[in-house]
């Protein structure tokens, strides 16, 4: 049998000798960082012609270890599609810690050691090792340059008890600790928590005031009284300088409140907001020692719309109280798109990136 002289030219073809100002300009045109990995994956020349410089901005991933066997599972936000992620063997049986932008954490609970480790590209940076006694935390700082921007964790011996509440912070080299006794706060139970600007904005529990701690000197300057109600959850998200509490309640259906701190100093207070703009807002699991979230611009992602929210919930919406689901909450239209995730156990935000 005779091949067809199309399939006999394209047979032909040598790919590596596109001029590389072709594959350049075709690279920048693809949405998916998928797409740009496997397009760099094609040969040497496409690869040269493809810099991590100018990868697509994306969505945030979700990643999780399902089996140490076999690697992680990804989920993005912007293709709506499942991914396989090869795993490094010796990063496989530890613990994953997010959100973070590029980087999550992977910490080996063998010996509490700690390393900055990006799901992407499988570079791993080793961190100081945290003191033995800390068996929970959660990342408050931990953005895309984390060795100039330094990364600041929440730590407790314990998830929702024990003493001290400590926030760590290092640049790399070692970790400086300021200790806070839960009693004098009452720090109860699960608690929300952000940095900015040199100040600890940290809500005790549910529905209660908000302490701000000078995060040099450990002192309390000011308690803000929280809004009204008592919602299911609570969150304090610093947001491009903003500091926002966004609160979900389920007594009738899934619905959120969302303010601003107008601080001002003795008359700071929260403000609810109608919209937040172009801003995108994601919520990790109610569940947690520590709830966190982080937002980003529209703008600076092809494709996304602003003025909404990303949830991940454990039962909250009532449709199964096992199972964990992914929504999309429009501000605007007060509307909730549930999203085809399917990844049924804890996972860890992340911003994909190649830097």
């Amino acid at each position: 049998m005779q091949q067809h002289p199309c399939v006999i030219a394209r047979s032909k073809v040598d790919w590596s000798s596109f001029p590389s100002e072709l594959l350049f300009l075709i690279c920048q045109k693809l949405q998916h960082l998928a797409d740009f990995i496997h397009f760099r994956s094609v040969c040497t020349s496409w690869r040269l012609s493809a810099p991590r410089s100018v990868a697509p901005a994306q969505l945030p991933w979700l990643i999780n270890l399902r089996n140490p066997d076999y690697g992680a599972c990804v989920y993005s936000l912007s293709s709506c599609k499942f991914y396989d992620v090869q795993i490094p063997q010796n990063v496989k049986k530890k613990q994953l810690v997010g959100p973070g932008q590029t980087y999550v954490l992977a910490r080996d609970c063998t010996n509490n050691s700690l390393s900055l480790f990006n799901p992407i590209s499988g570079e791993e940076h080793p961190l100081p090792p945290l003191p033995a006694h800390f068996r929970t935390f959660h990342p408050l700082l931990l953005g895309p340059n984390p060795h100039k921007d330094g990364i600041i964790l929440l730590c407790s011996p314990c998830p929702f008890w024990g003493r001290f509440i400590t926030f760590c912070q290092t640049n790399g080299e070692k970790w400086s600790m300021l200790e806070v006794e839960r009693e004098n706060y009452n720090f109860t139970g699960t608690i929300s928590c952000a940095f900015y600007n040199g100040l600890y904005f940290v809500n005790s529990q549910r529905g209660a005031p908000t302490y701000i701690i000078n995060a040099d000197k450990g002192q309390v300057v000011s308690v803000i009284e929280p809004p009204p109600g008592f919602p299911w959850c609570d969150y304090i998200v610093e947001s491009f300088g903003d500091i926002l509490r966004v609160q979900v309640n389920n007594v009738s259906g899934l619905s959120f409140r969302i303010y601003r701190l107008d601080y001002g100093g003795q008359n700071a207070r929260w403000i609810e907001m109608r919209s937040i703009g172009d801003r995108i807002l994601f919520l990790g699991a109610y569940f947690k020692f520590c709830w966190t979230g982080f937002t980003l611009r529209s703008c600076d992602v092809k494709g996304s719309r602003g003025n909404c929210i990303y949830l991940r919930t454990l039962g909250i919406c009532a449709k199964d109280l096992h199972s964990l689901d992914l929504c999309r909450y429009d501000i605007e239209d007060k509307r909730i798109e549930f999203l085809p995730c399917t990844l049924q156990h804890v996972d860890v935000w992340f911003v994909p990136g190649l830097h």
